[in-house]
């Protein structure tokens, strides 16, 4: 198309030789004659330059938005592992409940059994002998009492068979080398030892002035008591009684059971060979008969003299 001073579609006026409106675009080289038709040149005052589209900027909001779900699903996935974690330890602690038994040392924690007793709980009609038995552990030691009170490692410790002369109740616990402690054991005997028939005992325990029948038979029974009398059960278990100038020792020959005065009287009429003994708030009966065998019965039990 030849130089045109205006575009022939919007009618704006054009550079020369330039081939496109800058108007409207209109390409000033085409032979449609459809876009050829002559228009009125508009006035420079009402041409109307609409400048180009600039590209779509980033929205804000959406940015904004962006973050705002990574954040929430980084903040879901801590509290996520956070709470897997707790319920992990929960379990495990459940699963693995921690002993009951309180260390004193706090360096190991386990759990001890109860000890146990070689005599069963019951009544008995003479002297009787209690072992008690360790529990498994390291370095157990078991400590006991027989007054009722609860034992503590401050009660009296267990070493050697207990002899029981009385209704007695035995109480014990064990405690290992870090303070762990068992529960407590209970038993209680029932020791009635029955009293021999007697006429009017002679209750004077020290020899009077004058001398009389009854005080010849006291005097007889002292005679025949004093010195070392060894007793021993079926399971081989050895007690030694010894009188002498009104003390008597028991003892198993490593640990003594009671060692104090007594007091005695003798049955009138039987030539000082029976008579009981009163020690510590016991009750001892003996009966010497018959004589010249070196032995004598206490409490219904056969003992052999120990020279």
């Amino acid at each position: 198309m030849k130089d045109s001073e205006f575009c022939p579609k919007c009618g704006a006026k054009l550079e020369p030789g330039e081939p496109f409106c800058g108007n409207c675009g209109f390409n000033t080289d085409t032979t449609d004659p459809a876009l050829l038709i002559p228009q009125d040149p508009m006035p420079p005052d009402q041409i109307i330059f609409t400048p180009l589209s600039e590209p779509p900027q980033p929205s804000s909001s959406g940015s904004q938005k962006t973050v705002i779900i990574i954040l929430s699903v980084l903040l879901g996935a801590i509290v996520l592992i956070g709470g897997s974690i707790f319920l992990w330890f929960v379990l495990k602690d459940n699963g693995n409940p921690p002993n009951t038994s309180q260390g004193l040392t706090g360096e190991k924690q386990v759990i001890i059994d109860l000890p146990s007793y070689s005599l069963n709980e019951g009544s008995y009609t003479s002297s009787q002998k209690v072992e008690i038995n360790k529990p498994t552990g390291e370095e157990i030691v078991v400590y006991f009492t027989i007054d009722g009170t609860d034992p503590t490692d401050k009660s009296s410790r267990y070493d050697s068979a207990i002899v029981l002369n009385t209704t007695t109740t035995l109480k014990s616990i064990a405690i290992d080398k870090y303070g762990n402690q068992s529960g407590i054991k209970t038993g209680t005997y029932t020791i009635t030892i029955p009293q021999p028939d007697t006429t009017q005992p002679n209750t004077t325990t020290t020899p009077p002035a004058t001398v009389d029948p009854s005080m010849s038979e006291w005097q007889q029974f002292e005679d025949n008591i004093r010195g070392t009398w060894k007793w021993t059960d079926g399971s081989g278990f050895t007690l030694y009684y010894e009188f002498n100038n009104g003390m008597l020792l028991v003892t198993d020959g490593g640990s003594d059971y009671f060692y104090d005065y007594y007091s005695s009287t003798v049955t009138t009429g039987t030539n000082g060979t029976i008579g009981t003994i009163y020690a510590g708030g016991d009750l001892i009966y003996i009966d010497c008969n018959p004589l010249g065998d070196s032995a004598i019965y206490i409490n219904g039990s056969l003992c052999t003299y120990v020279p």
